[in-house]
């Protein structure tokens, strides 16, 4: 049976850098803050932290200008870039190919490691090849394991390629990790392979989330992220109907941007609760959203599937408990504690819109769930997951030949 590994503890102080210095390539197509995706978020902040730990870090991606500032990672642009979503609001194939052609062509000489993470699937293949040939570990991080989701994602024949592609990947890769244990085990019962899955999490820049100016009080509720159909924010948009009315009309923010955006503002017309909810649209840095954030009592996530989950857990440092949805395609129960740093409800309009109102009408349970959701969120600062992402490749670094 695969282990999941789990060492070193997160509520540990992290260890000293070694004294070699890694010099390491993260490998995906979007890079942040062009894109705001999970992924690309998570790179970015991991790669900061790996750099003021001493450690050579370059982002590859698809971008048009990135300011690397002060931060020590550098970047490089792939070629063929490609738009990453089709007219469906889908990933798109032809963008996957021309990662993986990408990938095939990259000279990995320079570097002591690679890592890249499980999606889009088919630059694994390639790459994996391009790092056995050049003798350079390949570390693939998963950050959702679809499986049969494949099928409700992609109907019609793409699905079982599209899922055949996934299992090759799995099997790929000098060491494999998992940003949570619900994708680990997923992965786990899929692999061929018996060698231990290491759990590393995503995480979030503590301080930089706690210094935000707090926003004056606005809509008590807040969704944050990218507007796909897998949100599910229909159901939140249908709650939002149900609840009662405000004095000041607004119930609801919804930050951020994504191919979904034009249809849901259309939803929210159609059944009458424009006045009730505001769409922002992208803001300008992630100062902005998590400050706009300080102005809710409560996020929402009624996603149907979340391999992780970056908003909620931003929302925790900011002392706002979470209300999602149930989903046999989510980690965030490991992550937000039923009960504890929030609430979870069934995937439907009524049960999210009656949780709700309970909530809005019982401030003191609010709080409470508050304090504990900064506790909780307070494990996952980037310092900690940057110790223990470090300390996985110099494992493998110590077994390579020279």
């Amino acid at each position: 049976m695969t282990a999941v590994s789990a060492a070193p503890s997160m509520q540990s102080p992290a260890t000293d850098s070694p004294d070699r210095r890694l010099r390491l390539l993260f490998f995906y197509d979007a890079v942040y803050p062009e894109s705001l995706g999970g992924v690309e978020h998570r790179n970015y902040q991991l790669a900061r932290a790996l750099a003021r730990r001493g450690h050579e870090v370059t982002i590859a991606g698809w971008f048009d200008a990135v300011d690397s500032g002060d931060s020590g990672v550098r970047y490089l642009r792939l070629p063929g870039k490609a738009g990453l979503y089709t007219a469906e609001g889908k990933r798109s194939t032809l963008a996957a190919i021309r990662l993986a052609l990408a990938a095939a062509r990259l000279d990995l000489s320079q570097y002591d490691a690679v890592e890249t993470a499980n999606i889009p699937y088919i630059h694994v293949v390639p790459l994996s090849v391009r790092a056995w040939l050049q003798r350079r570990p390949l570390f693939v991080t998963w950050h959702e394991y679809w499986g049969l989701y494949w099928r409700d994602y992609l109907p019609g024949f793409r699905w079982p390629v599209y899922a055949a592609l996934e299992w090759l990947a799995a099997q790929l890769g000098t060491r494999t990790s998992a940003v949570s244990t619900f994708t680990a085990e997923r992965l786990r019962r899929r692999r061929l392979r018996k060698q231990e899955i290491t759990l590393i999490p995503n995480g979030i820049p503590l301080e930089r989330i706690r210094s935000v100016p707090i926003a004056e009080p606005g809509p008590p509720l807040v969704y944050a992220g990218r507007l796909l159909r897998e949100k599910r924010l229909d159901l939140l948009l249908e709650a939002v109907r149900a609840l009662p009315a405000r004095e000041d009309g607004r119930l609801l923010t919804i930050i951020g941007d994504g191919p979904d955006r034009e249809r849901l503002q259309r939803l929210a017309a159609g059944l009458g609760v424009e006045d009730r909810v505001e769409f922002t649209g992208r803001l300008p840095a992630p100062e902005d959203v998590w400050s706009r954030m300080t102005s809710a009592r409560i996020a929402v996530q009624p996603s149907s599937r979340e391999g992780f989950g970056m908003f909620p857990l931003e929302a925790m440092a900011l002392g706002l408990p979470v209300v999602y949805c149930e989903s046999p395609e989510s980690a965030l129960p490991e992550l937000v504690r039923n009960g504890v740093e929030g609430v979870e409800t069934p995937a439907d309009a009524h049960s999210l819109a009656r949780t709700l109102d309970h909530l809005l009408a019982n401030p003191a349970e609010v709080e409470r769930m508050a304090q504990a959701a900064r506790l909780r969120a307070a494990e996952y600062d980037w310092d900690a997951i940057a110790a223990r992402f470090e300390a996985m490749v110099a494992k493998v670094r110590l077994r390579q030949p020279a």
